[in-house]
């Protein structure tokens, strides 16, 4: 009998300390040229203009989505996010050590992204994802101890 060999971060739980914050029925932004669905865990920014959540995706706004503020906690599909606001969207807010292998950035954007608006801020999205008291924390799995 043969044993395929991978390596599988989901036997973690993504929240691995803490006392997490999570809003429960947040609103997530339509996107109509949205391409694909958003996976559960992934990065999002807060819209204070109109109250929405939005991929985290662009580190030189300049309306305040240029900062991490939350991680989406369940997975939304391609034709809920085009059809209009998903109401009722769980997100994670503050007081949790995460596993940062499990999480999503879009957008070939990483935890040290340089976040530089206003200019000469000089943060990563991991120092502000630890302002907000979400800090991220590596993992390993067992046979990586071997």
């Amino acid at each position: 009998m043969s044993v395929q060999q991978y390596t599988n971060y989901t036997n973690f739980p993504f929240v691995l300390y803490g006392n997490p914050a999570v809003k429960e029925a947040e609103t997530f932004e339509q996107d109509a040229g949205r391409s694909g669905a958003l996976a559960k865990y992934t990065l999002l920014a807060y819209d204070s203009a109109n109250a929405k959540w939005q991929v985290f995706k662009d580190e030189t706004a300049t309306d305040g989505t240029q900062y991490p503020k939350g991680i989406l906690m369940a997975s939304l599909t391609e034709a809920e996010i085009k059809a209009g606001d998903v109401d009722n969207v769980p997100v994670l807010v503050a007081n949790a050590h995460f596993d940062k292998n499990q999480l999503v950035i879009e957008a070939t954007k990483t935890l040290a992204t340089v976040i530089n608006v206003p200019a000469g801020a000089n943060t990563t999205v991991e120092d502000e994802l630890i302002k907000i008291g979400l800090v991220p924390e590596d993992t390993r799995e067992i046979d990586a101890f071997a």
